[in-house]
């Protein structure tokens, strides 16, 4: 299988009150294409920083994150945006749909930032929706939806650009057992499908389903 997600010698440095704090130190990893990761720890150990680094989300101290051989670091902030929204998908422990919004809406989101037409977004929402097993809950309005609904309505969000790579930090977390195996059978549903996931968790039972 082909390298989709590459680090290379990765290091992270925050500066505390009380001195430098290593959260990444020297990290490699390289991710394939259509497998499904998880990388366990226990809080604190560094995991969401490295999610973040390999996400763009935040840059790191040294270091190279490739993406498809192509090294995100090498872009100013706004093309790093605009490639992160095509090449990923992320997942969050809160949800982070936005309140305002239907479950379609917070979907078509991400379609509707890469300029797609109303319509050609609509549709390609709300048959995600329907892989998730949401489609009935298409006009519902995020508090009006439980926990385990809102993840899925996020993963759906995260998928609905066909994105290189999926990474979900600590999305179970918060969630009660039920809710947290319906989120995990759909990840493997997912991955079965051909999507790569990368999962960050301190949970060995969801570590499991990688």
């Amino acid at each position: 299988m082909s390298i989709i997600l590459q680090a290379e010698k990765l290091y992270k440095e925050y500066k505390t009150s009380s001195g430098a704090v290593n959260a990444l130190n020297g990290v490699d990893l390289s991710i394939e294409k259509g497998l499904f990761y998880a990388i366990i720890g226990r809080s604190g150990s560094g995991k969401s920083t490295l999610l973040h680094v390999l996400s763009g989300l935040d840059r790191p101290t040294s270091g190279k994150v490739l993406i498809d051989g192509v090294d995100m670091f090498s872009f100013s902030d706004e093309k790093m945006a605009i490639f992160r929204r095509r090449s990923m998908g992320f997942v969050f422990q809160q949800f982070r749909l936005l309140t305002g919004m239907t479950a379609l809406e917070n979907v078509a989101l991400p379609l509707a930032l890469q300029g797609i037409p109303r319509h050609e977004r609509s549709e390609r929402a709300l048959a995600v929706l329907e892989r998730v097993g949401l489609s009935d809950r298409a006009n519902h309005r995020p508090h009006q939806l439980s926990g385990g609904q809102q993840q899925r309505v996020a993963i759906a969000r995260a998928v609905v650009t066909e994105p290189c790579v999926i990474l979900a930090d600590e999305p179970t977390a918060g969630l009660d057992p039920a809710a947290a195996d319906s989120v995990l059978e759909l990840f493997d549903r997912l991955h079965r499908s051909g999507h790569t996931l990368v999962l960050i968790t301190h949970d060995e039972r969801a570590a499991q389903c990688a």
